[in-house]
Order: structure tokens, then C-alpha cells, then sequence
């Protein structure tokens, strides 16, 4: 499977957006929410905006989007600097069991290596074990923690 990972920050100018749009669509899907299109338009307009800290990194095969990954960069006391919060990694379900998740994840790290980020970290549901299967096999530490959040 041949792959290209792109990154992108500030510009919606981004390769076959429709394809991520779907694979937007398919993500938020998956962890429990029915978005419509002005939506998925939002909130990646939103993603990409001049002062957001935040990261988009697709995967092509042939030009047409795969998979995904979505990150932004936060400072943190316990970090001790800048880290990057891994918000989604999603595959479409066609381009599943090539590598392509650890491929995303393998350059996640080093682009956030890169920006001067020290600590990656991110949440996966409980149910999940393929997620959780791939993070522990790529040396993460899974935590049981309790998720608190509320929107306003």
C-alpha cells in the first residue's frame, strides 16, 4: 500500500476534501455522533484557523484520502512544555490491517517531535482494543482515568 502523509495547519486547502470530509464524517460517526455536512464544514473551517494550534495530518493512497489523524498543540505544567493532544486517528474501514494507523501515528510523533512537543497524549474508548491494541504495541502506557467533561 503505497501512502503519503501530508500535514496541515491554517488553510483549508487540502487534497481531495471531500474524501476527508467523509473520513470526518465516518469518525464522528464511529464515537456516537450523526454530523451533517455544514458541520463537518465548521468544525474543520474552525480546525483550521489562522490561530488555532491545531493539526491535521491525512494519509493518500492515489491521491484519495484514507486516513486521518487530528491534533492540537497544548502546553501543559506536568508536560513541562508544549504537547500534542491527539484528538482522532481514523482509518477508513477499506483501508483497514495495512499498517496504515501505525504509519499515522509513526509520523504524528515525529512531527511532533519536530515542533518541540514533549509528551503525546490522547483518549480511546474502553471498548475499543483495536485502538488500544495498537498504542500499547507502539509503546504508549494506557491509563484508566475518568474522562470529565461539559459542553458550554
Amino acid at each position: 500500500m503505497d501512502i503519503q502523509i501530508q500535514s496541515f495547519q491554517h488553510t483549508s486547502d487540502i487534497n481531495d476534501i471531500e474524501g476527508v470530509r467523509s473520513l470526518v464524517k465516518q469518525q464522528l460517526t464511529f464515537i456516537g455522533y450523526e454530523p451533517d455536512q455544514q458541520a463537518i464544514e465548521s468544525v474543520l473551517s474552525n480546525a483550521m484557523k489562522e490561530e488555532s494550534r491545531a493539526v491535521l495530518w491525512v494519509a493518500y493512497q492515489q491521491d484519495r484520502a484514507v486516513g486521518m489523524a487530528f491534533g492540537n498543540v497544548c502546553c501543559g505544567l506536568e508536560s513541562g512544555g508544549d504537547y500534542l493532544w491527539l484528538n482522532e486517528l481514523y482509518v477508513a474501514e477499506e483501508a483497514r490491517y495495512h499498517g496504515l494507523g501505525t504509519k499515522l501515528l509513526a509520523e504524528v510523533q515525529r512531527w511532533a517531535k519536530e515542533m518541540g512537543c514533549t509528551y503525546l497524549a490522547m483518549v480511546t474508548h474502553p471498548k475499543n482494543e483495536r485502538a488500544q491494541n495498537l498504542y500499547r504495541t507502539e509503546g504508549f502506557e494506557l491509563e484508566s482515568l475518568v474522562w470529565v467533561d461539559k459542553y458550554l
